[in-house]
């Protein structure tokens, strides 16, 4: 399967480095890891549902 990019705003990108970091860190609690996640899938959710375009690679 290809790898998909997804455009994002420079807020979104901001948002979503903070989100990745609060998943990754293993000394937080596991609620707040998976309502980090929540909202980083929303995010690229909203990214691709929206009209800036995806960009698919092989």
């Amino acid at each position: 399967m290809g790898k998909i990019t997804v455009k994002v705003t420079p807020d979104e990108m901001q948002e979503l480095k903070k989100l990745a970091e609060i998943v990754k860190n293993p000394h937080l609690p596991m609620s707040d890891r998976r309502i980090a996640k929540t909202q980083y899938e929303s995010i690229i959710n909203f990214a691709k549902n929206s009209n800036r375009g995806i960009i698919s690679s092989v």
